[in-house]
């Protein structure tokens, strides 16, 4: 099924359209963060590619439903189809109306560590889109003196400095229709917007919305002013 899936995915996501590649790491940057940032879509398609593809084997997200899909800028079919390439724990298949698919993973699969559900991973963890962009991007060899525990690995942005997670991505993991190249930093980057996304599908909206609300209110003062000045004058 993923030799199916993988390329109606990057089907679906190449004629997405109103998404555009943008380098987002040089340097570094999320359009997403900051009082007014803004989802950049293109990276959250990317990212869901990215998602499906490495993190969904171990990783739920059961907050979304494939037709949450269609904000991302996909068309109905588009996400009916990609839908239609998941077959579910019950044998049948998925339909816009289904939640991502949970991958059910056994506690014994890791130790003992349950992989976490992502659908609000980025607003559980303090500075959460650029944590999973660095958990992701982290590993490296244990420091001397280092003793790691059983079936743990190295990673400089993990509490502690160990964890079970294996390193997932890796360079050409996926292979982006847009041309964007799929270098492991550029992965890490895309699935971190889209987890941004995953946590607050409304984000670009309240953004937008909070931007005319200030435009408001700092036209309004300026009239307030004038009428002031205006009224006292006149007064004298």
């Amino acid at each position: 099924m993923r030799r199916f899936f993988a390329p109606l995915l990057v089907i679906g996501l190449a004629t997405a359209g109103a998404a555009q590649a943008e380098d987002t790491l040089s340097p570094l940057h999320f359009q997403s963060q900051g009082a007014f940032g803004s989802i950049d879509k293109a990276a959250a398609q990317r990212g869901f590619l990215v998602y499906q593809t490495v993190c969904a084997a171990c990783h739920s997200a059961n907050a979304l439903h494939y037709r949450d899909l269609e904000a991302l800028g996909l068309t109905p079919d588009q996400a009916a189809g990609i839908a239609a390439g998941v077959k579910l724990a019950d044998g049948s298949t998925a339909t816009l109306d289904s939640p991502f698919k949970d991958p059910a993973m056994p506690a014994s699969a890791f130790g003992g560590a349950l992989p976490p559900d992502l659908s609000s991973i980025v607003a559980q963890r303090k500075h959460g889109t650029r944590y999973v962009y660095e958990l992701l991007t982290g590993y490296a060899t244990a420091p001397d003196g280092v003793t790691m525990l059983p079936g743990h690995f190295y990673n400089t942005a993990f509490p502690g400095g160990q964890i079970a997670m294996p390193p997932v991505l890796r360079d050409n993991a996926v292979t982006y229709a847009d041309g964007t190249a799929a270098t492991q930093q550029q992965e890490a980057a895309d699935v971190a917007e889209f987890l941004t996304w995953a946590a607050d599908p409304n984000l670009s909206t309240r953004h937008q919305i909070g931007l005319r609300a200030l435009i408001f209110f700092v036209f309004l003062s300026i009239v307030a002013l004038i009428s002031k000045r205006r009224i006292w004058r006149e007064s004298r």
